[in-house]
């Protein structure tokens, strides 16, 4: 299954806290490798620091809640299952074409 997720730096805190926590998730981020059970097809960075997106693939939900867990303490997640456009078409004529057979 296709997810999009976005993720974001929480407010709050110290000057000081903020830069101790972005050090902290820098050097997590040198050691950090996601599952093996996800392959990520996108990962961009907001260009105001404050969060991006990834595009992302799996079919097991426990790993994808593991990556996340991991970055639960730096950024706060939004995740979104996702389907690729010629299959929402699809899917969306189809019932379309089922509301219309009913009157």
């Amino acid at each position: 299954m296709k997810f999009v997720l976005t993720f974001t730096v929480p407010s709050g805190g110290s000057e000081v806290e903020r830069f101790e926590a972005g050090k902290r998730a820098q050097a997590l981020l040198s050691k950090w490798q996601p599952s093996e059970a996800a392959t990520m097809r996108e990962w961009v960075s907001r260009c105001d620091g404050n969060g991006g997106f990834s595009v992302l693939e799996t079919d097991n939900a426990t790993e994808l809640l593991k990556d996340l867990s991991t970055w639960s303490s730096f950024l706060e997640f939004n995740v979104y299952p996702v389907v690729d456009i010629a299959e929402a078409t699809a899917a969306t004529a189809e019932a379309i074409a089922v509301r219309q057979s009913i009157s």
